[in-house]
């Protein structure tokens, strides 16, 4: 866990007492791991109280374990720089430091929340189900596309739409054993949720890979992935880091399968590469 980044990512759900602890640390994070708790708090501006709150409102067991975080960042050498905004005309080397820092954080926080045995159950609906319907729209129609093709590769029929029209004519009128996944990051789509309750209406289970687990779909769900991404950037517009998480944990489920059901993946990957290789030598 990269502490800086997790306790940037905080910052905006937290009291303004406690965000005062955190802007404190944020600022000097080598000095505080020498610090004792009331000197944290002079430095801060707030009440010894406060700070412990502001350490369980992070999910530490306490100011020692805030220490020790802040010791593993000062020991992997990472930059003070790599959790703050992007400057204007920003060195690209400084810029390729803070991505590198935000994927390693972000996939540190999908293997810390991402259950193993919810991947292996999902894995194992997708062996049993006959047609796969997955949806998303926007950038997570691109992740959606991404888990069709692993899929489809390894012998599952698969179908990905991200027009609610289309995806409600397949999912009311097809009568093989499906499995529907949605892809939503927010997991508050509209159109997402309405595709959710129209499967749900037809008694075909349901799958969420999204970053919310407090959120309408993955409440909604039989089983929801949640894709943490720690993103923080004020210039999110592109969901990098949120769609990253998301398409780790299609690779990760993807090999959970293909390790759950070897022999056959094995065989279907082989025939795909196989036919493939003759569609590229004609």
């Amino acid at each position: 866990m990269n502490i800086l980044l997790e306790i940037q990512s905080h910052l905006a759900h937290l009291s303004q007492n406690e965000r005062k602890v955190g802007d404190y640390i944020l600022q000097a994070p080598e000095s505080v791991i020498t610090l004792s708790t009331q000197e944290i708090a002079k430095n801060s501006g707030v009440s010894p109280a406060t700070v412990i709150r502001f350490v369980k409102s992070m999910g530490l067991d306490g100011v020692p374990h805030l220490k020790q975080l802040l010791s593993i960042w000062r020991a992997n050498s990472q930059s003070e720089t790599d959790f703050q905004e992007l400057r204007p005309n920003e060195a690209v080397d400084s810029i390729k430091s803070k991505l590198k820092a935000r994927i390693n954080h972000m996939t540190e926080l999908v293997n810390e929340h991402l259950l193993n045995e919810s991947l292996l159950k999902v894995a194992q609906l997708i062996e049993e189900s006959q047609l796969v319907f997955i949806f998303g729209i926007g950038a997570s129609h691109l992740v959606a596309q991404d888990l069709t093709q692993k899929l489809n590769r390894l012998g599952k029929t698969v179908i990905c739409e991200d027009n609610t029209h289309s995806a409600a004519v397949i999912l009311t009128n097809n009568h093989q054993k499906k499995l529907f996944i949605a892809i939503s990051d927010r997991g508050e789509s509209r159109e997402v949720l309405e595709m959710l309750s129209l499967a749900k209406e037809q008694n075909i289970l349901s799958i969420a890979i999204t970053g919310k687990a407090d959120s309408s779909l993955a409440k909604q769900v039989d089983y929801p992935l949640i894709s943490i991404s720690g993103e923080n950037f004020q210039f999110r517009q592109a969901a990098t880091i949120s769609m990253m998480a998301q398409i780790y944990l299609v690779d990760l489920l993807f090999y959970v399968y293909v390790s759950q059901n070897f022999v056959r993946s094995q065989e279907s990957i082989i025939a795909s590469l196989n036919a493939i290789n003759k569609l590229e030598k004609k």
